[in-house]
Parts: structure tokens; sequence; C-alpha cells
């Protein structure tokens, strides 16, 4: 693939572009469904791009309970703060399905190699796109009800007051620190009130001002 497909690469010139492809490990590695891509309390080093498949990235804490920090279903890099830092990963990355990874080794080597302006702001960026989506996930599990949380998700997440679910419901569960039980008996109330509508993996926001108001 083009290395420029990737986000932070896509202002890169020729020149800078063969300087990295020359000076850093690129590889494509496939992980089969279950199978990590990196471990929780792991040494990082490498940068990771989603070319397909389905990527979760989850922490467990000390009584087994998992916790959905974000899944990537479409191509994305992830890893980049560990790699720049050579810290230790809070969380682990698990292929939920058959998946496709490109990998940059040693990611942080990159810095060494004098590029272009263009680069750093392309990273910079992504981090503060990442920031925001941390910020968002904080908001929604910080809220104290689970209608608080679950009307959160819906706003960040709607288009035309439609939302596609892109995790399974126990999926979305973790992700909003519950169980699937109660999240699924939530919805099915907020439904019944007409405030949503769901069908599948698709939610359908009824009466927006109820989810705004919910949402502070």
């Amino acid at each position: 693939m083009n290395l420029r497909d990737i986000s932070i690469f896509k202002n890169t010139n020729d020149e800078d572009t063969k300087k990295i492809e020359e000076n850093l490990e690129i590889k494509k590695v496939s992980f089969k469904k279950d199978s990590y891509i990196f471990r929780q309390n792991e040494m990082a080093n490498d940068l990771f791009y989603l070319i397909k498949g389905d990527i979760i990235v989850s922490k467990i804490d000390y009584n087994g309970k998992r916790s959905i920090v974000q899944n990537f279903t479409e191509k994305s890099v992830f890893g980049e703060i560990y790699a720049y830092l050579n810290e230790t990963y809070d969380f682990s990355a698990i292929a939920n399905e058959d998946s496709l990874i490109l990998i940059i080794k040693d990611f942080k080597k990159i810095f060494n190699l004098d590029l272009d302006k263009s680069f750093l702001i392309s990273f910079i960026d992504l981090l503060a796109k990442k920031c925001m989506l941390l910020s968002r996930k904080n908001q929604i599990s910080t809220q104290f009800t689970l209608r608080q949380k679950i009307a959160n998700y819906l706003i960040y997440n709607e288009e035309k007051n439609i939302v596609k679910l892109e995790m399974t419901r126990e999926e979305l569960a973790d992700f909003l620190s519950t169980t699937r039980p109660s999240l699924s008996r939530e919805l099915s109330k907020m439904k019944s009130e007409r405030i949503i509508d769901v069908n599948g993996k698709t939610i359908e926001i009824l009466d927006k001002d109820t989810i705004i108001d919910l949402s502070y």
C-alpha cells in the first residue's frame, strides 16, 4: 500500500516518504480473530494501522471486568501515543475478526529523520483528535445514570438522528461500563417511551430534545 494512504503521512513529499521507507521497518501482518495485537503492560514501540478488520482496545481490571476504550472497524492509526512515549500499554488490542494491520516498527525513530514539518502537523492533528475522542469517552463513562450514558453516546455518534452500532450489545455494555442485561432493559424502556427506536444494530433518535436534556 502507499504510505500516504495513512492520515499522518498524507502530506509527506516523495523525498520524505522514501526516507521513511528506507529507515524504518514497515510490514503487513495478519491477525486471526481473538488474537492480540498488543497486550496490557507490554512495552510499546510500534505504530499500528488497521487496513481491514475489526480491533477492540480494552482494559481488564483486577476483578476481570472488561472496559472497552475504543473499537476500530475502519482504516485507523492506533498505538501512536504509547509508541512515541515508549511507555507500557494501559490497554490491550485484540482482533475482533480476522484483520490485516500495517506495523511501523520502532516508530519513534521517525522523529530523527529531519522530515518536513507537514508530518509533524499531521501527527499533532491526529493526537488532538484522539484527545477529543478520549474526552468524549470520559464524559460518557462519568455520567451518573445508564440512561445519561446512553444519551451521550447517541449524541456523539448520531448522523441525522441515526446511530449505526459498530459494536455488539455486549461490547457496547462494556464501553458504557454496565452489563448487557442492564443495557438491554434501558434501551427497551427508552424505546417504549418513544425516545428511541431500536432495530438490530441501528438506533433512531425519535425524541432528540429528551436525548439532549439527558446528555447534560
